[in-house]
């Protein structure tokens, strides 16, 4: 609940500091939390650090994915979207492994194998920071603020040593300038209808008040939910105790058990991020979706009929792969592709608050209804859930591979029958074509000129 927070202060952040300011405030949030959970002389303190360590994982949750999104070519942006849950993932595996390997260590007190895991935190975030130079701006946020200039020389920086042009350049740069100006049309006169506020100013309780949430937008919260309403979030947090429950009473087992469960939830990421470009977001996430459903029925029938621990570790395993191979990594992807730019961080932070909402959700509940219904009845819970995901997976899931942002904008626009109401323009502009995409042609003659204005920045 406190990253739900967290997430409502990086959306902000984002929209008016920027996408790669927001990642170091993201950092610096780490950094500080991760020192009062190491340091701490009590309780207190320690809870405070959980909860700065909390809001910095909200404002991740909308950084990460909006600032990958924006930066990464089209043909790679799944792939290194993914990067960022295969960190999540890295390091839980990490802490983990760490856990076990602390307890290894002889003639340690307690209150120093707790604080030497904690304190391991810190090498990322700073790892991070001192390369955070190093890292270029959003070019669409830059155009967003009316910097399209340092926009192409950013676009000039991540294109070297490839085969894009000073055209393509130009024309990227063009598409980004044409959907900002497309956006601003379509909120100033969504304004003067309702007498509200324009989406530079829209924040995300605005938004939902307002009744100002776009396709996107929805699509974004709806992914965000059922993604952790399966219950995955609880595999992870009491798979100890689900392991205790099915006969491993050794604590040495039952880390290793850990490692086992967090290692089948990284590799799945691993080879999926190899094919979501090529093969698509929608197949994977379907496929993902229906075999977590599978999985989490094997797991409760092993809890009713008293299988082996060794079954039930390999269904635990089955479905942390299930959630990795689409849902667990490519749920933020798609939500972040689907919104426009102007909604994209108002969107995320939309989106990252609901998940991290239903995620506290799902641990609060989770030993409840475990006392309640046991482990099987539990699983069943999850499992009932699962199928009624399915309808919303299958016939709601765009495919958003192979296009550029700008191109999935476009489509997004024209099936939301936007170019409807701003066909008609007071100072009598022509009429916008319903797809909303230039024709090649029409974006080269307007490109002549602007490509003069950019010379300048490829000297």
């Amino acid at each position: 609940f406190v990253a739900a927070l967290g997430a409502l202060l990086g959306g902000r952040v984002a929209n008016d500091h920027g996408r790669k300011y927001t990642v170091k405030v993201c950092c610096w949030i780490f950094v500080v939390g991760t020192i009062l959970m190491a340091a701490a002389p009590g309780y207190w303190v320690f809870l405070l650090g959980r909860i700065v360590t909390g809001m910095g994982v909200g404002v991740s949750f909308v950084a990460a994915p909006v600032y990958l999104s924006e930066v990464a070519p089209t043909d790679m942006r799944g792939k290194l979207n993914t990067v960022f849950d295969v960190a999540i993932n890295g390091g839980i595996l990490l802490g983990y492994v760490l856990g076990f390997l602390v307890q290894l260590i002889p003639n340690l007190e307690n209150h120093w194998r707790w604080r030497i895991m904690l304190g391991l935190g810190l090498i990322l975030p700073v790892f991070v920071l001192w390369n955070l130079v190093y890292l270029p701006e959003s070019p669409r946020w830059l155009v967003m603020v009316r910097q399209s200039a340092a926009a192409t020389r950013v676009l000039e920086q991540i294109s070297a040593g490839t085969q894009t042009t000073r055209r393509d350049i130009v024309r990227m740069i063009s598409s980004m300038e044409e959907q900002v100006k497309m956006e601003e049309e379509e909120e100033q006169q969504l304004s003067v209808r309702s007498g509200t506020s324009t989406s530079a100013q829209l924040t995300p309780w605005e938004a939902i008040s307002q009744c100002r949430l776009s396709g996107g937008m929805r699509l974004a919260i709806a992914l965000g939910f059922w993604q952790q309403i399966t219950g995955t979030e609880a595999v992870l947090y009491y798979s100890a105790d689900f392991l205790q429950n099915a006969g491993l009473e050794s604590p040495t087992e039952r880390l290793l058990g850990n490692c086992f469960v967090g290692l089948c939830k990284l590799t799945p990421e691993l080879i999926a991020m190899h094919w979501v470009d090529s093969f698509g977001r929608r197949p994977l996430m379907l496929i993902s979706a229906v075999s977590l459903f599978l999985s989490t029925c094997l797991i409760s029938t092993a809890f009713y009929l008293h299988w082996s621990p060794l079954v039930v570790v390999l269904f635990l395993c089955a479905i942390m792969a299930s959630f990795s191979i689409g849902l667990g990594p490519f749920s933020f992807l798609v939500a972040s592709e689907s919104l426009g730019l102007s909604e994209r961080a108002t969107g995320m932070t939309l989106c990252a608050a609901v998940n991290r909402c239903t995620s506290g959700t799902v641990a609060l509940t989770a030993v409840s209804m475990y006392e309640g219904l046991g482990s099987g009845g539990l699983f069943a819970v999850y499992a009932l859930v699962g199928f009624l995901s399915l309808p919303f997976y299958y016939t709601t899931i765009p495919e958003t591979a192979g296009q550029t942002l700008e191109e999935i904008a476009s489509k997004n626009a024209a099936a939301a029958n936007i170019d409807k109401s701003t066909s008609t323009r007071q100072d009598g502009d022509v009429e916008l074509e319903t797809s909303s995409k230039y024709s090649d042609d029409s974006i080269d003659e307007d490109n002549n000129n602007k490509e003069k204005t950019v010379e300048g920045s490829f000297a």
